[in-house]
């Protein structure tokens, strides 16, 4: 079964991490029969290197856009030069274990009722060693549905149905951040089936700059997702609650955060119980 990768790059991907993200495409027991790889925006030589070296081997289609428009827009433009209907998503600096593609296309020709399909994954940091706990999350579509609040899916560990994504009107152009949560919330209302496999199949890359770019103007963004996603379907009193804890996270100083993100991990859906 042919599928396609979609991802986005931009001038400040580390061209180290973009290596190993496409030497994971490499590695695929199944690989892609295609990558639609946009440029958001003019990118330098050194990421440019990169992807010529792989450009052939890997079948990379790119989608060149001249000035950086954001993911929302850059991936909705890949999407429609994506060929095939089932399109595997895949951040730049994450790393796709081996078997990652085989057994997501597997589940999905098997299952022909889900329509988006997620992973576990592990963290990693920028020497690509593993840390932390793995994620776990919900697996099944009713317990994904009801813990929607949460984004209980890992946006670039999914393969999804490009029908499915065009019908419900792909990704959202006005949001800078939290594009995958809210398009879950819309196909979550318009049907979709959802479903997680049981194994951790993407490398997540989680630097300690990250926590920097969830400023509260993007935590209460956020929350006013959750809260119309959570009202659009009829989530209970508790999703309204945890929308939340991204404004509460925000407003804690860095070093400060890690005993009340514990607690709050408790209630949350897509945490390690181990």
């Amino acid at each position: 079964m042919k599928f396609s990768v979609l991802m986005s790059v931009y001038s400040g991907e580390i061209p180290s991490f973009l290596e190993s993200c496409l030497n994971s495409l490499l590695l695929q027991t199944l690989p892609p029969a295609e990558v639609v790889l946009v440029e958001d925006g003019k990118i330098p030589e050194e990421l440019d290197i990169v992807i010529e070296k792989y450009r052939a081997i890997l079948n990379i289609i790119s989608v060149r856009l001249p000035a950086n428009k954001g993911l929302g827009c850059a991936l909705n433009e890949g999407l429609k030069s994506c060929i095939y209907d089932f399109v595997a998503r895949m951040d730049t600096d994450d790393i796709a274990l081996p078997t990652r593609f085989e057994k997501q296309i597997s589940y999905l020709v098997k299952n022909k009722g889900v329509d988006i399909l997620g992973t576990r994954a592990v963290y990693i940091d920028k020497d690509n060693n593993v840390y932390g706990n793995e994620k776990i999350l919900p697996i099944k579509h009713l317990d994904i549905k009801e813990s929607l609040w949460a984004c209980p899916i890992i946006h670039p560990s999914v393969v999804f149905r490009k029908s499915l994504i065009e019908k419900v009107g792909s990704y959202s152009l006005t949001l800078k951040r939290r594009q995958d949560y809210e398009l879950w919330f819309r196909c979550a209302a318009a049907g979709a089936v959802f479903h997680n496999l049981e194994e951790s199949l993407l490398q997540y890359r989680v630097l300690e700059t990250s926590h920097k770019k969830n400023s509260l103007k993007v935590s209460i963004d956020q929350a006013k997702i959750g809260i119309k996603g959570s009202w659009s379907l009829n989530l209970g009193f508790v999703s309204y609650v945890g929308v939340c804890f991204p404004i509460v996270k925000s407003l804690l100083p860095y070093r400060f955060r890690g005993g009340v993100l514990n607690f709050l991990a408790r209630f949350d859906p897509r945490e390690s119980k181990r």
